[in-house]
């Protein structure tokens, strides 16, 4: 009776956690990645200071703070649009958009972005920005 009771406790812990619906929340938490920092951009994870780095995931309402003479180029999943911040700036990145508490504004691009997503194929090349075009190839031997 007692092992019947812990399997039913064990059954119930494993479903809880792959039913809840606040850990589906916590995966579509990511709003933006960061294509490049120049200087030194800090953000506020989990109450803690944090350096970005170059293809960093930001997730929503994270606080970030672009230090004096610095650059962050971040890609924002919702609008689909590279973002540009120069510091000194504090910005707070949300799933709407980024809203700036401090410093200049954000500058917008044209160039569209996506989120990054894992692929099923193995090699290949991935190029973020780059618009595709049908090369040809010519072999510096001679062909048998």
């Amino acid at each position: 009776m007692l092992a019947l009771g812990k399997t039913v406790v064990l059954a119930s812990m494993i479903l809880g956690s792959c039913l809840n619906p606040s850990a589906a929340q916590e995966a579509s938490s990511d709003v933006a990645f960061v294509e490049t920092v120049t200087g030194q951009a800090v953000a506020l994870v989990s109450g803690r200071p944090t350096l970005l780095g170059s293809l960093d995931v930001i997730t929503n309402r994270t606080r970030v703070d672009v230090l004096a003479n610095s650059e962050l180029r971040l890609c924002h999943y919702q609008t689909s649009r590279f973002l540009t911040v120069k510091g000194p700036a504090r910005i707070i990145v949300s799933v709407d958009g980024v809203k700036v508490e401090a410093g200049k504004a954000v500058e917008v691009s044209r160039e569209t972005c996506g989120s990054v997503e894992a692929s099923a194929h193995q090699g290949g090349l991935v190029a973020r920005g780059v618009s595709y075009m049908n090369l040809r190839f010519r072999s510096p031997l001679p062909c048998p």
